[in-house]
């Protein structure tokens, strides 16, 4: 029989599911008589979002008692379960391999990054969904699907908000190993960030900048390079000084938990802001995060700074990053390299849907599209709008699951499934 716990919270806490219950099979078998017998049901993964995208009326299921596998084949990597980028990385560095790029935190998962869209930063680098070669799913039947390159739902499943069905295996394409080094810069001033935002953000392998938006002291750009790209001189000609040992991501509050900045490292410890043996980031917050075109960057920041007034009471801070083109159809990045305009709040849910609104309608001239795990008030039809493949996804979503076991109210109020 297959056991349960209640459902809970996510991560920070500011969403509590509906579903009255999580369901933890221990095999595939129990998966399968699970999935089958279900009216409603979504997967529940480390819980690193901060909407109902993962919530049902009906039950969750959870991986976390099947087992976790990674095989490294060649320039392929195949995880199964519940597997984290930090269990990940570490596996493929001991083979020589490495992936594209990482995320802000390592503590989430393979297939739950890749479902949602999650990314890291740099004009050449693709978000973590991009990586992704073919999935395993297992649909409401419980009959498995191998869905790789060349298969018709793979522009749709690669990044399938959960729509698909349970995705039990994902394969992701790796690259040799690299050293990276990070560092940290105060002293860029703002004028000469929104100058050239392309240049700054090309510079070195990732970058990120951090912003209150109104307290230049507060202002930092997060610098990593490669062996490829060893220097951050365009940073230190714009007057960056590095920072040292006191780093302040905003107003956020940061205890020792950041990944080392200053000597070289493997990629998977210095691509991250958080390491992974810390807990990530404040922890108590909720976040939100729209995509524009990259060409579009300095007319886009003067937007949001001009009702940057507005949303300072709630605001911890605010990061930018950039996220390369890619082929999948729910992408933010689709077609289109991006800036990624990233907002870290106070853990106040009335407050933060109050100032939502002033900031999409600052953004609406850029076709914003919003980051589909993290808090956002655009209407459907506006989402919709920016997505040339909507409907070819909405298409491939009903063919796999005809009955809408895994459709939700999230689902049905961004996409109309």
């Amino acid at each position: 029989m297959t056991l349960t716990r209640s459902s809970g919270t996510n991560w920070s806490g500011n969403h509590r599911y509906r579903a009255a219950e999580t369901l933890l099979p221990t095999d595939l078998d129990e998966l399968a008589a699970a999935v089958s017998a279900a009216d409603s049901l979504r997967v529940q993964a480390t819980r690193h979002t901060f909407t109902d995208v993962g919530d049902t009326d009906g039950s969750l299921i959870s991986l976390e008692n099947l087992p976790a596998r990674i095989e490294v084949d060649g320039e392929r990597v195949r995880v199964e379960g519940l597997v984290t980028f930090a269990q990940l990385a570490p596996v493929l560095e001991a083979e020589g391999r490495a992936l594209h790029n990482l995320g802000s935190l390592p503590h989430i998962s393979v297939a739950g990054a890749a479902a949602t869209g999650t990314h890291g930063s740099g004009t050449r680098n693709g978000n973590l969904s991009s990586a992704v070669t073919a999935l395993e799913i297992m649909d409401a039947a419980g009959d498995h699907h191998f869905v790789h390159g060349e298969h018709p739902w793979f522009p749709a499943a690669a990044l399938g908000l959960g729509a698909f069905g349970v995705m039990t295996a994902v394969e992701l394409r790796t690259v040799p190993t690299y050293t990276v080094t990070a560092e940290a810069y105060t002293g860029v001033a703002w004028d000469d960030i929104v100058a050239d935002p392309r240049r700054l953000f090309a510079s070195a392998y990732s970058v990120s900048v951090f912003t209150t938006w109104g307290d230049p002291a507060h202002d930092l750009v997060w610098v990593k390079t490669t062996d490829a790209d060893p220097e951050a001189g365009y940073v230190t000609d714009l007057g960056g000084r590095p920072i040292g040992d006191d780093l302040h991501l905003g107003r956020i509050r940061t205890v020792g938990n950041t990944t080392e900045r200053g000597t070289p490292g493997p990629w998977h410890t210095r691509l991250p802001h958080f390491r992974a043996e810390a807990l990530p980031s404040d922890g108590d917050e909720i976040q939100s995060e729209y995509f524009v075109p990259l060409d579009a960057a300095a007319d886009a920041l003067a937007a949001v700074r001009a009702v940057a007034s507005d949303i300072d009471p709630v605001l911890l801070v605010t990061e930018l990053r950039t996220v390369a083109a890619d082929d999948l159809w729910l992408s933010p990045a689709y077609r289109r390299d991006v800036l990624a305009i990233h907002f870290t709040w106070r853990n106040d849910n009335a407050g933060v849907a109050a100032v939502l609104p002033a900031i999409e309608a600052a953004l609406a001239p850029f076709d914003a599209r919003p980051h589909w795990g993290k808090a956002f008030t655009m209407p459907g039809e506006t989402i919709r709008a920016t997505l040339p493949h909507v409907e070819d996804f909405l298409a491939a979503a009903r063919e796999t699951d005809p009955r809408g076991v895994f459709r939700n109210a999230f689902l049905e109020r961004t996409l109309g499934l």
